[in-house]
């Protein structure tokens, strides 16, 4: 019979513990939308009765998602241009009121270019901030764009990034003649040749949200129970304690390389905040000091195993 030790019993325990922690369907979903408001936007797309411009499909579109997302949801819309406002964000990340929502979304302009690099980061810092107060739940940033990034520099600069840190990336592509480029990078991708298509498009990102599956084909322990100690505490601070500082750029990008985060734009755009709640503050101060909890007891557990061995010798 397999024999386990104690400190690889405990760990086991911890990482089961943990990880269903973060795979949590009962969390909520996180989710910021990046809107691609540019001037090509204007541009008609097909309907059922005729044509109508993309930017209207988008905010019809919007609008019904927004209506049927369930009260525990947390949402943010981030124009890729200024709309006139001088902050790019039209909804900041945090509880959904849809009573709120709509009215902005309705007022809505396309002018512009299409800079879905910088935009990018910013929608991924601001869902970053928001896990490191609530590691619970899904992160999925969905981009609804036309058109290829005017600053592919910085597009291709942060997006591995962005792919390693545990948020889905999803990826519209409105009523272009092509696939996007971020196509065969995004965790998923959906054309939107009309307006019916672009609908389902929406919906059916927003249902994988809500709908995350804690079916892990196999059992949690075995997940584990075969790993050395060392391997096993590395995957349960990798679940525990996920990666949240801000995005930073690849070593490597397009010619010239991407510029000086200190001096563009968008690093003087605040990540806004979830609103406070009694009940979240309570729930996040625990989980916050759970790794430190957990790493204690892990230390003595080992310190107890070495001694035991010791002794049988």
């Amino acid at each position: 019979m397999h024999k386990i030790s104690l400190a690889r019993l405990l760990l086991a325990i911890t990482f089961v513990f943990a990880f269903h922690l973060s795979q949590s369907t009962e969390a909520g979903q996180n989710v910021i939308v990046v809107l691609d408001d540019s001037g090509s936007m204007r541009q008609q797309m097909r309907t059922e009765d005729g044509r109508i411009a993309r930017m209207e499909a988008a905010k019809n579109a919007l609008s019904k998602v927004v209506q049927g997302l369930p009260p525990d949801a947390q949402l943010g819309i981030l124009l890729l241009n200024n709309g006139g406002r001088g902050n790019p964000w039209l909804i900041p990340l945090g509880p959904l009121s849809p009573a709120a929502a709509l009215p902005r979304i309705a007022q809505i302009r396309a002018d512009g270019g299409t800079p879905l690099g910088s935009q990018m980061k910013i929608a991924a810092d601001a869902l970053l901030d928001l896990r490191q107060k609530q590691i619970y739940g899904d992160y999925r940033l969905l981009v609804i764009t036309d058109g290829e990034a005017s600053d592919a520099n910085l597009l291709e600069a942060y997006l591995p990034d962005i792919l390693s840190r545990g948020i889905s990336l999803d990826v519209i592509g409105v009523d272009m003649s092509a696939n996007h480029s971020l196509a065969g990078q995004a965790h998923s991708y959906r054309r939107a040749d009309d307006t019916r298509s672009f609908e389902k498009a929406l919906e059916e990102v927003f249902a994988e949200s809500s709908n995350l599956s804690d079916d892990q084909g196999t059992s949690d322990f075995e997940l584990i129970a075969d790993l050395p100690d060392e391997v096993a505490k590395e995957a349960l601070a990798a679940i525990a304690i996920p990666r949240n500082g801000a995005i930073t750029y690849a070593t490597r990008a397009t010619a010239g390389g991407p510029p000086d985060p200190s001096s563009t734009p968008f690093s003087t755009v605040p990540i806004p905040s979830p609103l406070p709640s009694p009940a979240i503050d309570s729930i996040v101060g625990f989980l916050s000091a759970l790794p430190c909890f957990l790493t204690i007891i892990i230390v003595i557990v080992l310190v107890v195993s070495l001694s035991q061995k010791k002794k049988r010798r």
